[in-house]
């Protein structure tokens, strides 16, 4: 975080500042800092963080606040944005935030309330396509449905897809479709076993760096707890889609399943690996959608912090962040 000095910050400051004196009535006595998704006003004296999301990347903004409320012990928060459709979108995450932070919208020199926007619609699960399972298994590979679509995985990384034009195997979106240009007239088991057999040999403890080994690692994370659930004390563990869409195998999102524990209860799992501040607006999207007993972040013990931790409790539910060893270790 630094002081807002570049040309946009400054604007952005400026604004934020403007808006601070609409808000209190008074001349901040602190200046606004520049942070990922915007600038921010953090009064600790006056308990409060009033932060302006960035035109180029708003939707930034609502994990950074909540991080910095955290980090600052901050009862009183408020956003401000320009685009509506991401401040909705905030105002529906906010309503599991205790306490929760004020969404509103700038309309020149004044600012409005703002709607919450629904959750979106979950895909309704299909059945697999003829022979998809099997093909799977018949490789070792691990078949999953997520956002309406059927796809096998080892160790949580795609390796093959079920489309509406066929089966395509392969790495990601360029490696499927060289796949089909390569080696279309080869057995699709055939093809997909030399293409896990690839994967294996690099996603596995101990590979080091290699992409193999290092894309979508929680994923990974939580193709382990699904396999022994009993290292969270639960009973049962199902995948579940995330709450946002990845837009490729560099995306990286928080991924989630949903478990019973020893005593009954509903529990969401939300895997995540590295410093991810849309953690916990995911979490918070999650929570809504799937209104658990209780809730737990599962993250590589390294990337426990305790300003990650003081955020996902400000959550209402009941909840954990518990620091665990990757399979890749």
């Amino acid at each position: 975080m630094t002081v807002a000095s570049d040309r946009g910050a400054a604007l952005l400051a400026a604004r934020l500042t403007s808006h601070v004196r609409e808000l209190t009535g008074s001349e901040p006595d602190v200046e606004p800092i520049s942070v990922g998704g915007g600038v921010a006003l953090i009064d600790d004296d006056a308990d409060r963080i009033v932060f302006l999301a960035s035109p180029d990347r708003p939707e930034e903004a609502f994990g950074n606040l909540l991080l910095l409320a955290a980090r600052h012990q901050l009862e009183e928060a408020v956003v401000i944005y320009d685009d509506p459709s991401v401040a909705a979108v905030a105002a529906r995450r906010s309503a599991v935030v205790d306490p929760p932070p004020t969404v509103q919208i700038a309309d020149g020199v004044l600012l409005r309330p703002v709607d919450a926007a629904p959750l979106p619609e979950l895909l309704q699960p299909t059945e697999a396509p003829l022979g998809f399972i099997d093909l799977c298994r018949q490789a070792g590979v691990d078949p999953v449905q997520e956002g309406g679509i059927w796809r096998g995985e080892i160790l949580g990384l795609e390796v093959v897809r079920a489309t509406p034009s066929g089966i395509e195997i392969g790495v990601g979106r360029l490696d499927r479709e060289a796949g089909v240009a390569l080696h279309g007239d080869r057995p699709p088991a055939e093809n997909l076993m030399s293409v896990a057999e690839i994967v294996r040999t690099q996603r596995r403890a101990g590979a080091g760096s290699h992409p193999l080994a290092t894309l979508v690692r929680e994923r990974w994370l939580r193709h382990d707890l699904i396999t022994d659930p009993s290292t969270l004390r639960l009973a049962s563990l199902t995948a579940v889609d995330p709450a946002e869409t990845p837009a490729g195998l560099r995306d990286s999102v928080p991924t989630a399943a949903i478990g019973i524990d020893i005593s009954g209860e509903r529990v969401l799992l939300v895997c995540s690996v590295g410093a991810d501040p849309d953690l916990v607006p995911a979490v918070a999207d999650l929570v809504l959608r799937e209104d658990p007993d209780r809730l737990i972040v599962a993250l590589p013990a390294r990337d426990v912090l305790p300003t990650v931790v003081a955020a996902v409790e400000r959550l209402a539910v009941r909840s954990e962040v518990v620091g665990l060893r990757g399979g890749w270790d």
